[in-house]
């Protein structure tokens, strides 16, 4: 059984459609001591070209290791699991392929739910070119579309949202996972698995070192676009 999912940088296209933008993005080297940050692994600096996914001045999705790190416990569960897999949110289709990508995926079929045109025509060819008939691409609100009565997915993992610390995100998780539940084995959401990410591995990081665990700010994201 193959659960491993192994992390790589975005070949999706740039470009345009409305307002959304597909870019590349440069973050460049710098003098730089990873054993000085106190921050969890995932969230320390890594230069490289990383690709990001926008609407106007809003960022929905990069390829940044972090963005890719805090989505593993979806990725993780359907290499694991197998089967048909629902994704709601395309983004870059970054969790898509990181089901699909290894030699050895059990995972028959994506149905990925995506409520804008304009990323699905940015992003659906890419995805559509590696994996035919691998990938189903529907454009509908992720609160309101039900598959058929009959259909069962293995994993349903959430990706809608632009930022993990949105107040409104727990809330709407909790929509999502009450629909979704008649259909799914096993749900996860990204600004979970994200806040996890940053509180836990910080906790544990100032245990460590003998500082005080008391809560601080999450980490976030050294590289921003």
């Amino acid at each position: 059984m193959h659960t491993t999912a192994e992390y790589f940088h975005s070949e999706v296209p740039a470009g345009t459609s409305g307002a959304w933008v597909i870019e590349k993005v440069a973050i460049p080297d710098r003098e730089y001591d990873p054993a000085t940050d106190p921050r969890p692994d995932c969230f320390k600096f890594r230069p490289g070209i990383y690709t990001s996914l926008r609407r106007d001045s809003t960022q929905f999705m990069t390829d940044l290791y972090d963005e890719w790190w805090t989505q593993r416990a979806g990725i993780v569960e359907a290499l694991a699991r197998g089967g048909e897999v629902l994704i709601t949110g395309l983004g870059l289709g970054l969790v898509a392929e990181s089901m699909l990508r290894p030699v050895q995926s059990r995972v028959q079929r994506i149905t990925i739910v995506e409520y804008s045109s304009d990323v699905i025509q940015l992003v659906a060819p890419h995805l559509h070119l590696l994996y035919a008939g691998k990938i189903e691409i529907i454009e509908a609100d992720a609160f309101t579309w039900e598959p058929p009565r009959e259909r069962r997915f293995t994993v349903g993992w959430h990706d809608i949202w632009p930022d993990p610390h949105a107040p409104e995100n727990v809330e709407e998780m909790k929509r999502l996972e009450e629909h979704y539940r008649p259909w799914c084995n096993w749900q996860g959401f990204w600004p979970k698995t994200y806040l996890e990410a940053a509180t836990n591995q910080s906790k544990a990081n100032r245990q460590r070192d003998g500082e005080s665990a008391a809560p601080q700010h999450d980490a976030v994201s050294d590289a921003q676009f």
